[in-house]
């Protein structure tokens, strides 16, 4: 029978559990040691991981059965991509069931940054009523504001119409233009350089490539404006760590929220999370209980397709498919 793993804090729900029994074993970790995953992946068919642990080179040697790395999520950087095509492994992902939770994550921060929401939480329970005098000089509105997104895909394009409906001005950069979206929506496109001097504040939606790492360095930083308020709901690659503290000790942004860092989990002692202007929440932005409901259910059914030798909903290398697909013929 084949064997599936589901690597520790992936947290799959009944329902995708009994999807998976159906056609396998299904060996969940109990915990996040090394040793364990090692043994378990020995003889495994499948592996389930979240936002952990990479599968490297090293760890899909360690797996001579594996033919399938099953993502619970959208980026697929934790994978070793290159090392998993070479061994015949497909990869899968769900790319679009947290667009929606992420999507208001980034609004969420976006909100918090311009509204000093952890400031004002923090007067009013530390009994410091005295400074919502302070708070309100700080307090901007985001009505007739000019937001940037850089990268709009399925994310981008959700934070674009809710940045609408705050009565924003929406500039966006890709790399290929989305011309029916920009009729049907009205958004604009612009050069990054033009983004990056005219927006009031910007996010960042895109995946962790060669190009996109540090693309958020101290030559970009000096173009925008000063009260900037930055959104990285990416990958904490994509902005230059280093250059992004020297920012805010400038005080050349206005403020920096973010969802993921260059080293996960940061350091709690690290310069970045020192300032007062920076909002700071653990990886979770597509973390929705409907979100993770329907990830599990479609990761499972992907799981069942691959064991079965159908083609999943969501694969990555489709490479992969093309080499089964000659070795058959």
């Amino acid at each position: 029978m084949k064997k599936v793993v589901v690597a520790h804090r992936f947290e799959p729900g009944e329902e995708a559990l009994d999807i998976m029994r159906e056609v396998a074993r299904v060996v969940v970790l109990e915990s996040d040691s090394e040793e364990l995953l090692l043994r378990e992946i020995k003889d495994a068919d499948t592996l389930l991981v979240g936002i952990s642990p990479r599968v490297t080179r090293t760890l899909i040697a360690s797996a001579p059965r594996l033919k399938h790395v099953a993502r619970q999520g959208v980026g697929v950087d934790i994978v070793d991509l290159s090392a998993a095509t070479e061994r015949g492994i497909l990869v899968t992902n769900v790319p679009d069931v947290t667009s929606d939770s992420v999507a208001e994550f980034a609004m969420t921060l976006l909100l918090s940054l311009a509204k000093n929401i952890i400031h004002c939480n923090a007067a009013v329970k530390g009994g410091e009523w005295g400074q919502r005098r302070e708070l309100i000089r700080a307090n901007l509105e985001l009505n007739n504001k000019t937001h940037g997104i850089v990268g709009l895909g399925r994310i981008g394009r959700r934070v674009a119409v809710r940045c609408q409906s705050f009565g924003m001005r929406v500039l966006y950069y890709k790399r290929n233009r989305d011309h029916d979206f920009e009729r049907s929506n009205d958004v604009i496109y612009v050069p990054f350089e033009t983004l990056l001097q005219e927006s009031d504040s910007i996010s960042l939606h895109l995946p962790l490539t060669a190009e996109t790492k540090n693309l958020i360095d101290t030559a970009q930083f000096v173009m925008m404006k000063r009260a900037v308020l930055l959104v990285n709901h990416s990958r904490g690659t994509v902005v230059n760590e280093r250059a992004l503290i020297q920012a805010l000790e400038d005080g050349t942004i206005g403020g920096y929220a973010t969802d993921v860092y260059e080293q996960e989990p940061p350091d709690p002692e690290g310069k970045l999370l020192s300032f007062s202007n920076v909002i700071a929440s653990p990886h979770l932005g597509g973390g929705t209980i409907e979100a993770r409901g329907r990830a599990n259910r479609i990761v499972a059914e992907d799981v069942v397709s691959v064991i079965r030798g159908s083609i999943p909903k969501n694969p990555v290398n489709w490479e992969v498919l093309k080499q089964d697909s000659s070795s058959a013929g």
